[in-house]
């Protein structure tokens, strides 16, 4: 296996913020959410849109767990590691760390499952896309 990581910088934006330029902590999971998505587009070559719209299919959420080291602030740029700490036939468990400048900010692990959207139940990968998965692991 390849050990693969995944990596995406985003940049701090005022959406992100209080009012004082602090990250306000409930964005952090729409910038692990837009990481996981960026990952899924770019590193697997399964992009979301190709998984709801066109196969039916996707990874609804099932356990978070997150931590907070370090705020955040407007105009950081943080780089986000996407790995794959347990593949299953019909879930996954994805650990997403951000860093600036080599600072741990954050860090989540995601469980999410694999659905159809027709039967709303859990599904197996196909078989190509848990192979690109595994390269992750």
């Amino acid at each position: 296996m390849a050990n693969k990581i995944y990596t995406v910088n985003k940049i701090i934006r005022m959406q992100h913020c209080d009012p004082g330029g602090v990250v306000f902590t409930p964005q952090y999971f729409n910038l692990f959410v837009e990481a996981i998505e960026d990952w899924f587009r770019e590193g697997i070559g399964f992009g979301f849109s190709q998984m709801v719209s066109r196969d039916h299919q996707g990874i609804p959420a099932m356990k978070i767990v997150a931590k907070f080291y370090k705020p955040s602030k407007l105009g950081d740029i943080l780089e986000f590691r996407v790995k794959v700490k347990r593949l299953r036939r019909q879930n996954i468990l994805i650990h997403v760390e951000a860093l600036c400048e080599q600072e741990r900010r954050c860090s989540g692990d995601f469980l999410h499952g694999f659905a159809s959207l027709k039967s709303l139940s859990l599904t197996d990968w196909p078989q190509d896309i848990y192979r690109k998965l595994e390269e992750y692991l």
